[in-house]
């Protein structure tokens, strides 16, 4: 009995030890970085888990941040210094046109986004979790003309030597059915946001385009339908032109977004619990 419970301890410490290795091994996927630079114009993919864990970002003119949207993402920085046309990106694929007989492909989903920033610079910084947009449904082809009936004469000689004839009627082809067209794919939904900042002694000035400085630019609305294909034509009086194949659909919403000032209440700055829809998508 004693070495039966022996056994038993041993094999739970070893799935403790599993269990703690798993936990850590979870843990160091997690991208964390003292530092990150991304150069002016590059990109930086975040690794497959989706978080990125930064003590001091910089991101130099027109770089950004490359988030996967099928998954939620996480970005954590204590000190950013951003320039001027700046992004961080969760924004969904948009369709892709389908020229077989089904329907065109749904815009992708705009992934949902926890950002904190310590902002010690700002020059123009644009976070986008749009929708994509749905393809194009595919066209349908326009009907093949039908031919008239045509009487053909024949004319022989019969054997007295006299000319006869007699008419052949040749019945006409019938044309073809102008082909349906398929409907655009849905758009895809926008990502919500949840976004903690504070500044160094400046107030930052959310969705205003023309600004070049201290500007935040939140882009989060749903893609756009694609559009229908175009029947084909009947060519034929005697035939249909196609129509459009309808399958159901889906209503695609905007994301939210929710905005968290952590500068203290002297510096004249809000708590602002939600963004409206602009038009600057």
């Amino acid at each position: 009995m004693k070495t039966h419970y022996k056994f038993i301890s041993l094999a739970l410490i070893f799935t403790v030890f599993a269990l703690i290795s798993i936990k850590l091994y979870a843990q160091d996927k997690t991208t964390y970085l003292n530092k990150l630079v991304v150069e002016k114009g590059k990109k930086y993919v975040v690794s497959s888990d989706n978080t990125l864990r930064v003590d001091t970002l910089i991101m130099f003119d027109k770089s950004s941040i490359v988030f996967n949207p099928e998954l939620h993402g996480t970005l954590e920085v204590k000190v950013a210094i951003i320039g001027n046309g700046c992004v961080i990106i969760s924004k969904g694929a948009d369709g892709a046109k389908n020229r077989s007989k089904s329907d065109a492909t749904h815009g992708q989903n705009g992934g949902n986004l926890t950002i904190q920033l310590g902002l010690e610079r700002l020059g123009s910084l644009i976070i986008d979790t749009r929708g994509g947009n749905g393809a194009q449904g595919r066209n349908g082809h326009d009907g093949q003309p039908g031919t008239k009936s045509r009487t053909e004469t024949i004319t022989y000689r019969d054997s007295q030597g006299v000319v006869q004839s007699y008419k052949v009627l040749h019945p006409g082809e019938p044309g073809t059915d102008g082909s349906n067209a398929t409907q655009g794919g849905n758009a895809g939904n926008g990502g919500n946001l949840l976004f903690t900042y504070s500044t160094s002694g400046f107030v930052p000035v959310f969705n205003q385009e023309q600004r070049d400085t201290n500007s935040i630019t939140i882009l989060h609305k749903a893609g756009q339908k694609g559009r229908d294909g175009i029947p084909g034509k009947a060519r034929d009086l005697r035939n249909r032109s196609g129509t459009v194949e309808y399958v159901e659909s889906k209503t695609s919403i905007d994301g939210h977004v929710v905005l968290h000032n952590l500068n203290p209440i002297e510096d004249h700055s809000e708590n602002f619990p939600y963004i409206p829809s602009t038009n600057l998508n």
